[in-house]
């Protein structure tokens, strides 16, 4: 896939590289690093990940198949940022996530700040989200920015009925947000529920997702900080790493489009959060390759 806002990344992730044409999953790094308020460094991620993807075994015990074998993976590279114009970087997202969507492929991004997310579900008209979080980005403005990682997903709400986002392992968030979360009814479970009861989160979050579309944003602070250290914003009370795949392996059975993880912050890392970054996704990739065989 040629395109003039792509930097080309060999090798992609995994270490392999299906050509654009042949693949049905396609990874975009998007090192977007414009509005971090704490630790910055985001622009570093995609690259950390992909590093730690070559590093883990393809074959995924949990479900007993080679993702590389099942399904077509290509790796499109970086989308070029431009740190002083976020809405063109923001349009370019949108651009290239309506492109691979709309010739029936899976687009994967690699974040990146959050912010991200925003630009991706421009991409789609009809689709829900299930956002894994411990903080729920509904603040309404943060530091003098409407749209920032603190806000993304109070801008998504301007498009989206509240009824169609999903918040999962919630644990922090202003009065703010809590006021208006409770107001528009946003569905929300927090660490402690999903901890306490997987599948019974599970099970709610098939009855209300349905057989709609689903966006999957997965923000590393949803684990804990013993688990992911190397994230923008580390909140304690996060679920453990192997609480978070079993949760994945649940979410993967549902109808996904697409989905991203952000967040991580390499310079911050020992490795530890782009490893786990990189296992998410492979349990991730496992779970829809079981259910589409």
């Amino acid at each position: 896939m040629e395109h003039e806002h792509l930097i080309p990344i060999r090798p992609g992730f995994g270490g392999f590289d299906e050509p654009y044409e042949r693949a049905n999953v396609v990874f975009m790094g998007v090192p977007l690093d414009v509005t971090s308020s704490y630790r910055s460094g985001y622009r570093f991620a995609p690259a950390k990940i992909r590093e730690a993807s070559a590093n883990l075994e393809t074959y995924l015990t949990s479900a007993g198949l080679d993702v590389f074998e099942q399904l077509n993976i290509s790796d499109v590279g970086d989308i070029v940022i431009t740190p002083t114009d976020l809405k063109a970087t923001g349009e370019r997202i949108t651009r290239l996530v309506k492109r691979v969507s709309g010739e029936g492929k899976m687009p994967i991004l690699l974040g990146g700040e959050h912010t991200l997310t925003y630009f991706a579900l421009q991409a789609f008209d009809d689709i829900s989200v299930i956002q894994l979080d411990a903080h729920r980005d509904l603040r309404d403005e943060y530091m003098g920015d409407k749209l920032c990682h603190a806000t993304v997903m109070r801008r998504v709400l301007e498009h989206l009925p509240p009824e169609r986002l999903l918040q999962l392992g919630i644990r922090s968030c202003s009065k703010e947000e809590a006021e208006f979360a409770q107001e528009t009814a946003v569905t929300t479970y927090t660490s402690e529920q999903v901890i306490g009861d997987v599948q019974g989160v599970v099970a709610a979050v098939k009855k209300l997702a349905g057989d709609s579309r689903v966006y999957l944003t997965i923000d590393l602070d949803v684990l804990d900080p013993a688990f992911a250290p190397g994230v923008a914003t580390p909140e304690p009370g996060g679920l453990s790493t192997v609480e978070l795949l079993r949760l994945i392996r649940e979410l993967g059975k549902l109808n996904v489009e697409a989905f991203d993880v952000v967040e991580l912050v390499p310079p911050h890392d020992d490795g530890t959060a782009a490893f786990a970054a990189a296992k998410i996704i492979y349990e991730l990739l496992a779970a829809i390759a079981s259910s589409v065989k």
